[in-house]
């Protein structure tokens, strides 16, 4: 691994950088920690990618930028349940294990020759800028690509079948990438699981079969009591050094789109309505706890924006996780 990020110290490197996206720290973050990995390059965004093995067919898929806002250092500790957490956490910083750990395990698959198509995008909190950028500018880059799977999830769990775009992934899928990895450690209990919401590989589910979201091991991610399960990162990343990923089930049709109403519906299923009635009576306690988790007017304006801008194929974006 460049720069010697093997390892639980690796890790914590990692998430020692604050890295708020098209900042000079996440600029000299790619320079020192990806740029530097042999063969990787850059799009015309500045997304990195590497491929290893002869036409892989599954993309790995991670985000280099962080909630942050500002970027530098900053102290993470461990506690004896190998709990890592900021050491001095305030409203605007987080954790950055969204997605840190993804990046980490990347860069640990990459170490040990795995094969895949791996991309490492910029802009996925603002939006999914660098996973957008792709979709609608090179999406040859996608062409033999069965399966993306993005390590970018809170829990310890979840493989995501739908996001926003609606489904994304089949259960067929889901469910042998679960029985897979939970066959490599008998502590885990992955499941496929309904509650995405929106995350790169979101974007690609025009173009690619099974598109998923698979959980790394953070809590309250965005905010300055973000945590991550450094153990259960380690045993992920393990894990996948053992992964077939070419005998996981492909069945969805990216050609057909599911569920176009999907969202809203199970907003109403988990409790949706019951959510947004609570806020409007206690709007003061709703912004209150959100500035606690490092969220700002500018972060709001923008996920209002968000949600009224239609995309040119016609759902509404939502703010990543």
């Amino acid at each position: 691994m460049t720069h010697d990020l093997a390892g639980r110290a690796g890790l914590l490197e990692i998430l020692s950088w604050a890295r708020p996206h098209d900042s000079a720290t996440e600029r000299a973050f790619c320079r020192e920690y990806l740029d530097r990995v042999p063969g990787i390059r850059a799009d015309g965004f500045g997304n990195r990618m590497l491929e290893i093995g002869d036409r892989p067919r599954t993309l790995w898929s991670c985000h280099v930028d962080t909630v942050a806002a500002v970027g530098g250092h900053q102290a993470v500790g461990v506690d004896e349940y190998g709990i890592a957490h900021l050491c001095d956490g305030k409203a605007g910083m987080s954790l950055g294990a969204d997605d840190g750990a993804g990046l980490w395990i990347m860069l640990g698959m990459i170490a040990a020759a795995r094969p895949g198509l791996y991309l490492f995008h910029r802009g996925e909190e603002q939006g999914c800028l660098g996973s957008r950028w792709i979709e609608r500018h090179t999406p040859e880059l996608l062409a033999d690509i069965d399966a993306a799977i993005a390590f970018d999830r809170a829990g310890l769990g979840d493989v995501i079948t739908h996001q926003s775009y609606g489904r994304t992934c089949s259960d067929a899928f889901a469910s042998s990438l679960a029985a897979a990895l939970n066959r490599q450690n008998m502590g885990f209990r992955y499941a496929p699981d309904d509650t995405g919401v929106y995350t790169d590989t979101n974007e690609y589910a025009g173009i690619v079969s099974e598109c998923t979201n698979l959980s790394v091991g953070y809590q309250r991610q965005h905010g300055p009591r973000e945590t991550l399960d450094v153990v259960h990162c380690e045993q992920l990343l393990a894990a996948m050094l053992e992964l077939d990923a070419s005998q996981l089930v492909i069945e969805r049709d990216p050609s057909v789109q599911e569920e176009a109403g999907w969202w809203f519906d199970r907003g109403r299923r988990h409790g949706g309505d019951d959510f947004v009635e609570a806020v409007a009576d206690h709007p003061a306690l709703a912004a209150w706890m959100l500035e606690q988790c490092g969220v700002s007017y500018d972060d709001f304006q923008m996920a209002l924006w968000a949600e009224e801008m239609d995309d040119d194929r016609g759902y509404r974006p939502l703010m990543p996780t």
